[in-house]
């Protein structure tokens, strides 16, 4: 079993709490992965415990990646035409940029919206930044 913890992240500031959340990682090195996604212009600074351990992968998406990947899954979804996506990942976008908070309303989707990252994973999972991990591994 390898279970994939899937945590989006938006906004400016990457708060310096999450360096506990990567660090406590150490205890599901045999069993689990962080999956930390930001966009590029979003990073200020991913701590170094994030960056170090080898359970915690650090996925750069491109400006507008991560709405950009619920805008075509929502999409693929629904059975519509890639005409749209444009125009609902521009309004995706913005809700994002306004509330940042927003995105954590799509947790249920995010295996689904995040799938091609999770494909050596037999389980995933989300999770917050200000949430320690204990003995994932026992």
């Amino acid at each position: 079993m390898r279970l994939a913890i899937v945590l989006p992240w938006l906004g400016s500031f990457v708060p310096t709490h999450l360096s506990f959340t990567c660090h406590s990682m150490i205890g599901g090195a045999k069993t689990a992965t962080l999956l930390l996604m930001h966009e590029a212009a979003n990073r200020v600074h991913i701590p170094e415990a994030c960056q170090s351990r080898g359970n915690v992968r650090v996925e750069e998406l491109k400006d507008g990646g991560i709405a950009a990947l619920h805008a075509q899954r929502i999409l693929e979804g629904i059975g519509s035409t890639s005409d749209t996506q444009g125009s609902l990942q521009r309004k995706l976008e913005l809700l994002f940029k306004l509330a940042p908070a927003s995105l954590s309303e799509f947790k249920p989707a995010w295996g689904w919206v995040f799938s091609q990252y999770l494909h050596q994973f037999s389980h995933w999972t989300y999770t917050d930044a200000d949430v320690i991990f204990g003995r994932l591994d026992d």
